[in-house]
């Protein structure tokens, strides 16, 4: 079948599963193998080196920014183009993608490395955590570069109608990463250092097993000489549509920085090893309402670019369902069973005192992200990203870090994890809103001819 008119025409709760699924394995797998190097170095290395690791969380949460900013804002573009049938053009978004990304993390890798001790310094490291950062920081910054090119050939993939190959660009990589945890951290010792060396080995086969795809044809971008051709006005394009990826990323880099800053004022290396912990479950809480935020992607761009604009509202309905649900479902488990997901981390008593709390207070309406991370993937795919920034600045830092520094005066440690939730609730009536607006909008513009009726297939 023709992928453009299965995307117009096919039922799409199932269409919905088919892109998603693949996209929230590959999202876990990866979330896991971040977990697992915090598990393997908070049990056979202590809590000052998971401390230190959590340190370098900024690190991890910049190099994605870039590589998200040109892989969700090419695709995005990708998919509005495919709707129209320009070829040309689909050809072009993945090549200026392409070279954005090189020249972005080329970058960042050159002046991370150039400001290791000053940015540590920001990250917020103590005296103690130091080396442990240190080590794992220097390894980890080589990897920018491999890890923006996964990015990039895993969307282009998936949105060229392979959802399960663009799974395994990622999958490749994160497995490696956790067999080497095992063989580099709990065999060999080398702490740290071992942790970071399996994840750019990682990164570096996702990228190569994703270039092999590309050049192999499993995408629809066509490579050619033309398709490298750098277009800035198309570049601004891509850029603008992934912008709030980069902004999300960045803030949470931030606020990384503002939480380690907090807690140790608040309860020094054992209060960051807690929040490394909350970051990891956190990151494996929303993976499946990201891969479904990535899965209805090329649905609604396609679809957008077609003109079928009360199919575009429902694919937000029917998504929105799913993602809360399974969301609720993981938000259980955590609610549930903390001391158990501490310990798995190697938690110490005293991290249990302050953690069993701290998990149960920063998740405690975690479901709602469900639809707050559709909502912003929905503006994105169809080439309207202001909605897209407003929603990630206001609930990521306009919102979220000033209630980091108040809520601690009044509730102790506890303040600090309660301001992630409030963040989220405000940032929940704001989507809302905006959803509302759209809709009503493209109801306006939408034909009432069958063809763009199907909104129940």
């Amino acid at each position: 079948m023709n992928e453009t008119n299965d995307f117009s025409t096919g039922k799409l709760f199932p269409m919905i599963l088919k892109y998603s699924i693949p996209a929230a394995i590959s999202l876990l797998i990866t979330a896991i193998y971040n977990i697992v190097d915090r598990i393997f170095v908070g049990n056979f290395n202590g809590t000052s080196a998971l401390a230190g690791l959590s340190i370098c969380f900024p690190l991890s949460y910049m190099m994605m920014a870039f590589g998200l900013t040109c892989s969700a804002g090419g695709s995005s573009l990708f998919s509005l183009f495919a709707g129209k049938g320009e070829q040309k053009n689909m050809n072009r978004s993945f090549g200026n993608a392409l070279l954005l990304v090189v020249v972005f993390e080329v970058f960042l890798s050159v002046f991370l490395l150039i400001f290791s001790n000053p940015i540590l310094k920001i990250f917020g490291v103590t005296e103690t955590a130091y080396e442990y950062a240190l080590a794992y920081y220097r390894i980890v910054t080589l990897g920018c570069l491999f890890q923006g090119l996964t990015q990039v050939f895993c969307d282009y993939v998936r949105v060229s109608g392979r959802p399960v190959l663009g799974m395994c660009v990622t999958s490749i990589g994160a497995i490696t990463n956790i067999i080497l945890d095992a063989v580099f951290v709990a065999v060999l010792g080398w702490g740290v250092t071992g942790a970071a060396w399996a994840t750019v080995i990682g990164q570096i086969l996702s990228a190569l097993f994703g270039a092999f795809l590309v050049l192999k044809g499993y995408t629809k971008a066509g490579i050619k000489k033309e398709t490298f051709s750098f277009d800035w006005g198309l570049s601004k394009k891509i850029i603008s549509c992934g912008f709030a990826f980069w902004i999300a990323q960045m803030a949470m880099g931030l606020i990384s920085l503002v939480y380690n800053s907090q807690l140790g004022k608040y309860g020094g290396d054992t209060a960051i090893s807690v929040y490394a912990v909350v970051a990891s479950i956190m990151t494996f809480v929303i993976m499946p309402a990201s891969g479904i935020s990535q899965g209805i992607q090329p649905i609604v761009g396609n679809n957008f670019g077609a003109g079928n604009y009360k199919r575009v509202m429902a694919v937000l309905y029917q998504a929105s369902a799913l993602s809360v649900g399974i969301t609720c479902i993981i938000w259980l488990i955590v609610m549930l069973f903390p001391e158990a997901i501490l310990l798995t981390f190697g938690a110490s008593e005293k991290m249990l005192e302050i953690g069993v709390t701290g998990l149960r207070t920063n998740f405690c309406i975690t479901p709602i992200l469900g639809f707050v991370m559709l909502v912003t993937t929905f503006f994105q795919s169809i080439a309207k990203p202001i909605p897209s920034i407003i929603i990630t600045f206001l609930r990521q830092i306009l919102f979220l870090i000033p209630f980091i520094y108040l809520f601690p005066m009044f509730w102790d440690i506890n303040g600090i994890f309660a301001a992630q939730p409030v963040s989220d609730a405000l940032a929940l009536i704001l989507s809302v809103v905006l959803v509302i607006r759209e809709k009503r909008q493209l109801y306006q513009m939408a034909d009432v001819s069958p063809e763009n009726t199907l909104i129940t297939e």
